[in-house]
């Protein structure tokens, strides 16, 4: 998903952007005949977070379709380039060894 990034960035078919949704709604002040407050107001509440968003197509008619949107946070970023950072050091490791092998294969 990420190694297109910077591409998608460019074209504007991979953005990141800011949504909301609400989370409970607003509820109005009820009162009963006597002026007794019998359910207290409460505001609207909305919880804010960050979506990746791209554009989608379908490939055989080149029909927009809905765009497919993903909420990510920033730890969800760090942890994924962490795993990423891993599998390449251990990915060097393997071809360190094998190079290693490959020279002691060639001496016999």
């Amino acid at each position: 998903m990420w190694n297109n990034y910077t591409s998608k960035k460019s074209a504007g078919t991979g953005v990141f952007a800011k949504e909301s949704e609400v989370t409970r709604e607003a509820i109005a002040e009820v009162k009963d005949d006597d002026d007794n407050v019998v359910v207290a107001a409460s505001p609207e509440e909305k919880r804010e977070f960050i979506v990746y968003v791209e554009k989608r197509w379908d490939s055989g008619t080149g029909e927009a379709l809905i765009d497919s949107k993903r909420e990510i946070t920033l730890s969800d970023l760090e942890r994924e380039k962490t795993r990423f950072n891993r599998e390449q050091s251990n990915a060097k490791a393997q071809s360190d060894g094998l190079a290693s092998a490959i020279e002691d294969f060639k001496k016999l």
